[in-house]
């Protein structure tokens, strides 16, 4: 308690001056230290030009297909690519220093969107130990591919879109929305998240309409991507064999690796601190819980789990109800109905 109050004594200045510190301290030294022995690496760098160029010219490279590189579907991914290509002609930089440096900022944007989400719901306290957590799980984001520049965009985009559907900003969540789908396109279920958080007997129809409303656009941006720079081998990763494929490939890596399997590590204790606090949770909190195993479900069944990479917005989904579960664990006594871990009083305004 004596700790909590000092922090809270500390001025608003300084606190954001710390935090600013902190994160910008944890995302040098991920991308210096593990990023550069991974994903940044110099001998994967030819391979990330090709298919940086194969995606400009919606063409796989080097006579392959995009299933040969592993790639399906990376070709509709154009909005972080075309981003690139545009600053690398601006500045003349080579153009993996151009994704680190993309790849950077987001990184750094998201740890502090996540901790403001967090902060507004929960306190500055259990925001700060849900960031902690975050940032502890970040290195195992570099492993397991070799071109993926849109994933901390898209985790970023996630966030906001977040808070956007939350307070029901439905302009800017339609605009960001269509953003993040020319991004990657795995926002496509959100809609069906607007709906489920907003619906009510007094208002069920206009809700629908919204929700209708944001599917209409999410589906012609995914469209309009399919039309320009699809492949019809993507087709195969839908098929009930490609499914069946892929979760045999993923049941055999997750028995190979054991208590090592990243999405066990990343969304373990998470999961479990959110069943821990289900009877308090809020209906935003619950459906976000729910969405975060149908995501990882489909995860499952359609892409490498082991990629967490790909997944961290189950973790940002999971974070709200799995520290509300540890603030019960933490004081017993504490009021189920407070989302706040400090009184709002001490909070900065």
């Amino acid at each position: 308690m004596a700790g909590n109050l000092i922090f809270h004594q500390v001025r608003p200045s300084l606190r954001v001056a710390l935090l600013l510190w902190f994160i910008l301290t944890l995302t040098l030294a991920l991308q210096s230290w593990v990023g550069d022995r991974t994903i940044y690496a110099h001998a994967l760098e030819s391979a990330r030009s090709a298919l940086h160029q194969g995606i400009l010219e919606s063409q796989a490279p080097e006579g392959r297909t995009w299933a040969e590189w592993g790639a399906l579907s990376v070709q509709r991914r154009v909005g972080v690519v075309y981003l690139a290509e545009s600053m690398r002609l601006l500045t003349a930089w080579p153009i993996g220093k151009v994704y680190k440096a993309i790849d950077t900022l987001f990184l750094a944007l998201s740890m502090l969107a996540l901790f403001v989400v967090l902060r507004r719901k929960l306190g500055e306290t259990l925001a700060l130990v849900g960031l902690l957590y975050f940032c502890a799980v970040l290195p195992l984001t570099y492993f397991f591919q070799l071109f993926h520049p849109w994933d901390r965009v898209q985790l970023f985009l996630w966030i906001v879109l977040l808070a956007l559907l939350e307070a029901r900003r439905l302009a800017l969540l339609s605009a960001v929305l269509a953003l993040s789908v020319v991004v990657k396109f795995d926002t496509l279920l959100l809609p069906a998240m607007y709906f489920a958080v907003h619906a009510a007997r007094h208002s069920y129809s206009r809700v629908a309409l919204e929700a209708l409303l944001l599917a209409f656009i999410a589906w012609a941006c995914n469209q309009a991507l399919g039309q320009l720079f699809g492949d019809p081998a993507e087709a195969s990763r839908f098929a009930l064999s490609g499914i069946w494929a892929q979760v045999d490939l993923n049941v055999g890596k997750m028995l190979a690796m054991h208590l090592r399997y990243p999405p066990l590590i990343v969304h373990g204790l998470p999961m479990v601190l959110a069943a821990l606090a289900w009877s308090v949770l809020s209906r935003v909190e619950r459906v976000s819980v729910a969405f975060a195993f149908a995501l990882s479900l489909i995860h499952f069944l359609l892409t490498n789990y082991e990629e967490v990479r790909a997944h961290m917005m189950v973790l940002v989904l999971l974070l709200p109800a799995s520290l509300k579960g540890l603030h019960r664990l933490i004081q017993p006594g504490a009021s189920g109905d407070s989302n706040r871990a400090v009184k709002p009083s001490q909070q900065t305004h």
